[in-house]
């Protein structure tokens, strides 16, 4: 998903800058318990590897792309857009499948917008219980959209939250213990973008709401997970000079002041499944370019870190898989060919 779009007014483009230079595309967070298979390729004849580590060929129809997937308990699911009918307008594309075959889910009915991008589906223990996603006449208005998933198809979309002065995107959901679903996404308020934040539940969502105070800086990229009591949300916040991840807790339906959880160059953070069940931050790192892992407890805050250096081109590009040892973390690559397809980094302790 292309997560930035030039609509920004020149004043703003001393902020966005240093990130733009280094944006890749990626696959939105799920809010899924299970690790998601990933996107070897995205077009074409797309092929995902599997939990399991099976690879399979997906043929998508011409200038179609996928941008997300899913674990189900009947398989997989894998969400991206392919064109439609007029001048530059694109619907959702849905595929599912159980590694045999691979069958196609209808669009949520009631299109309005000429554009659909950015679909999220929203997974409970292996069970599709709708998609978010993002609709407009163009990058610069679109709104929130939600449909549920009723087993059979889809119920009438709802508006999450209606265009605002710029682009909204970047969607991002997770499930809490009480069974409502939180969704939060970057939305520009006129002047710089903010992290906002929904809660859904009982069919309906409340009104979308600041996650922090309003600031003079752009809020980016945000990240949710579940965690007990609540849940935990990541973004990369510009601080004048340099983009850092900063870290809130949702707990008792409030969200706790951001907290600075990596250093100076950090972006693009997701929370990745690992064996433990413990949060990990996955981000990019600019200096020097790479990936880093941080583990951090439940409050968010960091325990310890690993990080590695971006060995080529693609793999400074594409997001890595992690999964964690007994004294680090493994980066792995499943687009990258060769020996730098896979490393290894130890725990560093944070102070």
């Amino acid at each position: 998903m292309a997560l930035f779009h030039p609509h920004r007014r020149s004043p703003f483009l001393r902020f966005w800058l240093p990130l733009v230079v280094a944006l890749v595309r990626f696959a939105s967070p799920l809010a899924a318990a299970e690790p998601r298979p990933a996107l070897v390729s995205a077009t074409g004849e797309a092929r995902l590897e599997l939990a399991a580590g099976r690879r399979i060929a997906v043929k998508l129809p011409q200038g179609a792309e996928l941008e997300a997937t899913a674990t189900l308990d009947t398989g997989w699911l894998a969400a991206g857009t392919q064109p439609a009918a007029g001048a530059g307008a694109r619907d959702l594309l849905l595929l599912t499948g159980d590694g045999a075959t691979t069958s196609p889910l209808p669009s949520p009915p009631g299109r309005t917008g000429t554009l659909r991008q950015g679909p999220l589906p929203l997974v409970d223990d292996g069970r599709l219980a709708g998609i978010a996603w993002l609709e407009g006449d163009s990058r610069r208005s679109l709104g929130v959209r939600f449909a549920a998933w009723n087993g059979a198809g889809w119920d009438l979309p709802q508006v999450v939250a209606p265009p605002g002065p710029g682009s909204q995107l970047a969607l991002t959901a997770a499930r809490l213990a009480d069974g409502s679903w939180l969704l939060a996404w970057s939305a520009f308020d006129g002047k710089d973008d903010e992290i906002v934040w929904t809660r859904g539940r009982s069919g309906s969502w409340s009104r979308p709401q600041r996650v922090a105070a309003d600031n003079a800086v752009p809020d980016t990229t945000p990240a949710l997970t579940a965690v007990p009591g609540g849940a935990l949300l990541a973004w990369s916040r510009y601080d004048g000079n340099d983009y850092r991840v900063v870290t809130s807790r949702f707990q008792k339906g409030k969200w706790t002041r951001p907290e600075t959880a990596a250093g100076a160059g950090t972006f693009y953070p997701t929370f990745e499944t690992v064996g433990s069940g413990k949060p990990i931050l996955l981000y990019r790192t600019a200096d020097p370019q790479g990936w880093e892992a941080l583990a951090v407890d439940t409050a968010g805050r960091p325990l310890r870190r690993a990080a590695v250096p971006a060995g080529s081109a693609d793999s400074a590009r594409t997001r890595p898989q992690v999964s964690e040892t007994a004294d680090g973390v493994t980066f792995r690559w499943p687009a990258v060919q060769g020996p730098g397809s896979e490393r290894a980094a130890a725990w560093e302790r944070k102070p």
